[in-house]
């Protein structure tokens, strides 16, 4: 997997994202975005996004963070806008629970073999951010090495 990083330094405040992406199957195209917003040199939330064959990006889940830990995430499986899943994390224990949003705004919790599915992605999310995205050094808050540019 190859990462270019498309924002320089750990972001001042939470609206300007760290961006990086990735061409997971070498073709000379990005194809996966990670965006992390932090404040503080904390990060606070966390969005993957896809490159559609029309050449946009689509945000496919967010990870919501406090005190370092992901506490929640959301997740758009047919990338229509509209986030399906909803999963929280006790950070204390790392239990987690889920959650599917019907379109009339009920919310239902997630089968079982969902949830365990969820698990491995989140295990698996966390590995690619922490590679993807260094966190800032312990001198110098709100700084991390990249390269700049804003285009896929």
């Amino acid at each position: 997997m190859i990462l270019l990083a498309a924002t320089s330094g750990m972001a001042q405040n939470a609206n300007d994202p760290i961006r990086e992406v990735s061409d997971r199957d070498k073709d000379g195209k990005p194809d996966f975005r990670v965006e992390s917003f932090s404040r503080d040199g904390q990060r606070l939330m966390t969005v993957y996004s896809r490159l559609t064959p029309q050449g946009t990006w689509v945000v496919t889940s967010r990870a919501f963070h406090a005190g370092g830990a992901i506490i929640a995430t959301e997740t758009d499986k047919d990338q229509d806008g509209f986030f399906e899943s909803l999963v929280v994390n006790n950070t204390g224990t790392d239990e987690m629970e889920g959650f599917t949003r019907q379109r009339d705004g009920s919310i239902k919790p997630m089968p079982q073999q969902a949830l365990d599915a969820s698990r491995k992605r989140k295990a698996a999310i966390t590995d690619l951010v922490e590679k993807a995205i260094p966190a800032a050094p312990a001198d110098q808050p709100g700084k991390a090495e990249g390269k700049t540019g804003d285009k896929p």
